[in-house]
């Protein structure tokens, strides 16, 4: 058979639909792994991913043959359908996940394409023709698109394990409002000589970067109201736990007062011993008396403990305090701010192995209009910061560093900012709060 003719069979086979609905099959698969990167995978998951391409394709071509003859305008749906099927072979994850994830790959499979064909057409070539030229572009183009997917969008979904399918109804809706976009109106627009091609071609790639927007915005939205609903509960514990230690505190003042007169109506008696004693009972009792004396009373019922706290671990805790300084914030939003805090400085400190350089240091007071809180703590090791904010060394960080976050949302609450650091071996973490401006 000449050469001629069997290059020309081969040609018309990558033009045909068959090879049409395996492209295409395979397009959302690398697009559906793209999302999918992150989630808990399956034993055995190469292998199982290589069964899910090849069931993918086998299936995608079966079942749009058959659309191709009864239903045109449905037959590339079907790989789609296929795939939400297949996709609990490969990962272990809800049905809400698993659909945002196959959502987010069917806008990018058709963001890819259009955006390739858009870039082919403009220079007036038609993007359905076979030609090493033409499919060189649309291919560069192609991946171009999915790296810049996964750089934008995909890596936004490291650390969540899972839970970011919470939006349904607008990802159902939105879905629906693709697949009538992608399977129907984009029926009959493939080729150069469609009217209005590039036109056309634009609007795909506009909705699909929507479609994008709106899919990730509704993530990001159901993980802040995750985040804040976490912060709210611990608030409310803090605020709780504030209630408590400000009673406890009082109590043994009281009690601690009582003890004191007591001890001084002991003294009169004779005796060395006796006195000794007592002035070692005396030096007990008074610690609460002697500590914490600041001028702030929500401040006043934290620093005892935590101090006793720090003497048990070795760590040296000074403080300058102006305590007049903080009589505008609200004592929950001082409990909860100086509370996270220094419980993250004494969890720090207790890890090094130095005892001699245990380390924790705190200055609030007012500089012009302007409340500044500096806190700092011995640190060793790597900073790694996320959205500006110190990555948390907890192992799982789906159930830490709201600490952080809760600190950041008091100091914005009150129009100020927060921002940490390490400097000379020391970490720090500064408030700066304006005055004037609260009420």
């Amino acid at each position: 058979m000449p050469a001629s003719l069997v290059g020309a069979d081969f040609i018309s086979v990558l033009e045909s639909n068959f090879f049409g609905y395996l492209l295409h099959a395979l397009e959302l698969a690398a697009a559906e792994i793209l999302f999918s990167v992150y989630l808990p995978k399956r034993k055995y998951f190469p292998l199982r991913i290589v069964l899910f391409v090849i069931v993918l394709c086998g299936a995608s071509l079966g079942l749009g043959m058959l659309f191709e003859r009864y239903f045109p305008y449905f037959r590339f749906l079907a790989a789609f359908i296929v795939s939400l099927a297949l996709f609990p072979l490969c990962y272990k994850t809800s049905a809400w996940d698993e659909l945002f994830c196959c959502v987010a790959a069917v806008a990018v499979q058709n963001l890819a394409y259009s955006a390739g064909g858009f870039v082919v057409g403009a220079f007036g070539w038609d993007p359905m023709a076979v030609h090493p030229l033409y499919s060189s572009i649309f291919v560069c183009v192609y991946c171009l698109i999915h790296v810049l997917c996964f750089l934008v969008c995909a890596r936004k979904l490291k650390g969540l394990d899972g839970g970011f399918g919470k939006e349904r109804i607008p990802m159902l809706i939105l879905l629906f409002i693709l697949s009538v976009i992608v399977y129907i109106i984009q029926h009959d627009r493939q080729s150069l000589a469609a009217t209005d091609f590039l036109w056309w071609r634009a609007m795909f790639i506009c909705y699909d970067i929507l479609a994008l927007y709106l899919l990730f915005g509704m993530q990001d939205r159901s993980r802040l109201r995750h985040e804040n609903a976490i912060l709210d509960s611990l608030c409310l514990r803090e605020q709780q736990q504030y209630e408590f230690d400000r009673r406890a505190i009082e109590m043994v003042n009281i009690k601690c007062h009582d003890l004191k007169h007591r001890l001084i109506a002991l003294q009169d008696k004779e005796g060395a011993e006796r006195d000794e004693a007592l002035r070692d009972i005396e030096d007990a009792v008074m610690i609460y008396d002697a500590i914490a004396k600041t001028g702030c009373k929500p401040l006043d019922a934290i620093l005892p403990n935590k101090l006793l706290f720090c003497e048990k671990y070795g760590i040296r805790f000074t403080y300058i305090v102006d305590g007049k300084s903080l009589s505008f914030l609200a004592a929950a939003d001082i409990y909860s701010l100086f509370g996270n805090a220094i419980d993250n400085a004494i969890k720090a400190e207790i890890a090094v192995p130095e005892q001699e350089k245990r380390l924790i240091h705190m200055t609030v007071r007012a500089r012009g209009n302007f409340l500044c809180i500096h806190i700092e703590n011995y640190f060793t090791g790597e900073l790694r910061m996320r959205d500006g904010l110190p990555v948390t060394t907890q192992k799982d960080e789906t159930l830490h560093g709201f600490g952080m976050i809760s600190m950041k949302r008091i100091a914005e609450k009150y129009g100020g900012v927060m921002s940490v650091g390490v400097a000379n071996a020391m970490f720090c973490i500064d408030f700066t709060i304006p005055i004037a401006n609260t009420s």
